[in-house]
């Protein structure tokens, strides 16, 4: 009885970590960008990454220069003090604690308005998408500002936790850049998108579109050549090219996996999709039995007079 008692809590122990690993955000590694500071050097900003995983927080440091983008290398290091405002000349900015907000002034820090901000539903509906975020007031918040005087204007860089880098370029605009990441290569792990953002095109349907039509214009090109193409074999055809046009669709909104943009992951399923689907296309077509152009035999037994002289 103890032994079958000894493995029934074994049994117990495994069937309840496994089912720890299934839950989602059980164990999960996140990642947050908890603070921007100055950078040793002219026209650079540290950005401090917090890992959140087993145990306490990893803390890494990246360079970024002053046009957002990543300098190779990371290493450990201490939490930068967080920076809430800061000037370039006359131009400040400041951030509102426990709120995705960025505050700017003109006149030297005198009046504030607001810059940039994500509140209200829409921020609602981004703290939905972070898995395991806790309090938006502290994982979600905008926490420290850089700012950075260029020729022609200024930049800034902003501490946005789960939300990542925000920047702000010489012409005004505001990027959400994301967190920086690395392994192989270096990139940003890019924010969910608002539901205030522009949709843009979505290049699926016309993507789709081509590739079926590619697919059918193999199809019928080799059946010209074979001239003829029973009607089972122009469906199958037809069914061929219209799921590749799925997977083609789907492909075009190929998210980016890591350092790898999604136009290049799904560039390659696209070209792999066009030449298996138009490999197929050729052999249903080619199949087909092409006609015999070879002249009817006569059948019969000829006139009376044949064969008499």
């Amino acid at each position: 009885m103890q032994r079958m008692a000894r493995v029934a809590l074994v049994l117990a122990i495994g069937v309840g970590a496994a089912g720890c690993q299934l839950i989602p955000g059980a164990n999960a590694i996140t990642y947050e960008v908890s603070a921007v500071a100055p950078g040793e050097a002219a026209g650079n900003v540290l950005v401090t990454v917090a890992e959140y995983g087993a145990g306490g927080p990893n803390l890494r440091q990246w360079t970024l220069d002053d046009r957002g983008q990543i300098a190779p290398g990371q290493r450990p290091s201490p939490p930068a003090p967080p920076q809430v405002e800061d000037c370039a000349g006359m131009d400040c900015y400041r951030v509102v604690t426990g709120q995705l907000q960025v505050q700017e002034s003109h006149d030297s820090g005198a009046t504030y308005t607001t810059a940039w901000q994500v509140a209200g539903h829409t921020r609602r509906e981004l703290a939905s998408a972070y898995d395991g975020l806790g309090d938006p007031a502290i994982h979600l918040s905008s926490r420290a500002v850089v700012v950075h005087a260029t020729a022609g204007g200024h930049v800034v860089f902003v501490a946005d936790g789960r939300d990542g880098v925000l920047y702000r370029n010489v012409d005004g605009t505001w990027h959400r850049l994301g967190i920086p990441m690395g392994g192989e290569g270096v990139y940003f792990q890019r924010p969910p998108r608002l539901d205030t953002d522009p949709s843009g095109m979505d290049p699926g349907p016309l993507v789709a579109a081509v590739m079926v039509l590619l697919v059918l214009l193999v199809g019928g090109v080799t059946a010209g050549v074979r001239r003829t193409l029973p009607l089972w074999r122009a469906v199958v055809v037809l069914v061929i090219a219209a799921a590749a046009g799925v997977i083609a669709g789907f492909a075009a909104g190929f998210p980016d996996v890591g350092m790898f943009p999604g136009y290049v992951s799904g560039g390659m399923i696209i070209l792999a999709t066009l030449l298996c689907a138009a490999g197929l296309a050729v052999v249903v077509a080619a199949a087909a039995r092409k006609p015999s152009t070879r002249p009817r035999e006569r059948t019969g037994t000829g006139t009376w007079g044949s064969g008499h002289n």
